[in-house]
C-alpha cells in the first residue's frame, strides 16, 4: 500500500548546480537501490530495486499544484530527496503531468542511475528535460565499495544501462562522478571514468566532492588538485563541471566577450587569488554584487575558485 505522507514537495531551495530548485521526493525516506557511503541523506534502511508506488498520483501532483498555482520562479522542478527517485512507479506519469499542466517549468531528474537499463524507467527519464545519473565506480570494486548496490544487477550492466540511455536519450544528460580520495582517484581509475564519458557521450560532466558528512566518517572532500586530474581527463571528451569545494566550468563553444567590470576582475585574479570581499573592495561595489559578477566569470570558464579556511578564493585559468 502507498504510505502516507504529509508532502512530497520541499524548497524551492538555492541548488549548487541547478538554481533555485523545487525539490519533488516520490520515494518513502530511506528506500534506495543503492547504499553510497557519501550518502548525506544517511543510511538507506530499505535496499531495493522494486518499482511500486509510495505517494500516489493524486497526492503528488495536488502537492505540485499547490506550489505551482503560485507561480513561483523556478530553475528546475527535481526529483531528488531521501530515495533514488526511479523506484517510483509514478515518476512517468507525475512527470508527463508536470508538463503537460505547467509547460513553463524545467524538470531535472537526479539519478543513481542504476535502473536505466529498464526500458520502461529509459522512458520515464527521458520525459525530463535534463537527466543527471550517477557514475562513482570506474570498476566493479570501486561500484561496490562506494555505491553497496542492492543485488540483482552487475557492475558491468549498470554501466551498459548508462551508456544505452545516454546514447539515445531525447532529452539533455549530464554524468555526476563522485570523488572519492583513496578509492576511484588513482590514474587508473580516471583513466577507466574518461573510457565511461566516451561511451556514454553525455552532455557534459559533473565532478563532485564531499560538502556535508557522509555515511561512513572519514571521507573527505576531492582536492582541487584532485579535480585537476580528472577535469585534464575528461574535458578533451566533453565539457566538465566541479561543483564542489573546488569549483570550475569548462569554457563555452562560444566564448562571452568580458565587459569591462570582468576584464578588472581578471586581471586581479589572474596576478594572484582574491574573495569576493576584495573584489568589492576594488570595484566599489557591495560583496554580494561582487559574488553575482564572480559567478558570471566562473561560469565563462575563465576562472576556478577554491573554498578554504580563510574564505572562497578566486582564480583566473591560464589558458594556452
Amino acid at each position: 500500500m502507498p504510505e502516507t505522507r504529509k508532502c512530497c514537495v520541499f524548497g524551492p531551495i538555492p541548488s549548487r548546480r541547478l538554481g533555485t530548485s523545487l525539490g519533488v521526493d516520490l520515494v518513502a525516506p530511506k528506500t534506495c537501490s543503492m547504499d553510497c557511503i557519501y550518502c548525506e541523506a544517511g543510511a538507506t534502511t530499505d535496499l531495493s530495486l522494486e518499482r511500486r508506488t509510495f505517494v500516489p498520483f493524486e497526492k503528488a501532483v495536488a502537492d505540485l499544484e499547490a506550489v505551482l498555482s503560485k507561480e513561483p520562479k523556478l530553475d528546475f522542478i527535481t526529483y531528488s530527496g531521501f530515495g533514488e527517485p526511479t523506484l517510483s512507479a509514478e515518476l512517468g506519469p507525475v512527470t508527463a503531468w508536470i508538463k503537460r499542466t505547467h509547460p513553463e517549468y524545467r524538470v531535472c531528474l537526479l539519478t543513481n542511475g542504476l535502473l536505466l537499463g529498464d526500458p520502461e524507467v529509459r522512458k520515464a527519464a527521458n520525459l525530463a528535460d535534463l537527466v543527471i545519473p550517477s557514475c562513482d565506480g570506474s570498476n566493479d570494486f570501486e561500484f561496490k565499495r562506494i555505491n553497496r548496490p542492492a543485488a540483482g544487477i552487475s557492475f558491468d550492466e549498470y554501466i551498459d544501462g548508462l551508456v544505452e540511455f545516454s546514447t539515445t536519450a531525447t532529452t539533455r544528460v549530464e554524468l555526476e562522478i563522485f570523488i572519492v580520495p583513496g578509492i576511484n582517484d588513482s590514474d587508473e581509475s580516471i583513466s577507466r571514468f574518461a573510457d565511461i564519458v566516451r561511451r556514454m557521450k553525455p552532455a557534459a560532466v559533473q565532478l563532485n566532492s564531499l560538502d556535508r558528512p557522509g555515511v561512513e566518517r572519514g571521507i573527505v572532500p576531492a582536492s582541487a588538485q584532485c579535480m585537476r586530474r580528472f577535469i585534464t581527463a575528461i574535458e578533451p571528451v566533453t565539457p566538465v563541471q566541479a561543483v564542489g569545494n573546488f569549483r570550475y566550468f569548462s569554457r563555452p563553444s562560444e566564448p562571452i566577450e568580458p565587459d569591462e567590470e570582468t576584464r578588472r576582475i581578471l586581471d586581479v585574479i589572474s596576478r594572484r587569488p582574491a574573495t569576493a570581499a576584495d573584489v568589492a573592495q576594488m570595484l566599489g561595489t557591495t560583496e554580494s554584487d561582487a559574488e553575482i559578477l564572480l559567478e558570471k566569470v566562473l561560469r565563462s570558464g575563465e576562472a576556478c575558485c577554491e573554498k578554504l579556511p580563510r574564505g572562497t578564493f578566486y582564480s583566473a585559468i591560464a589558458r594556452s
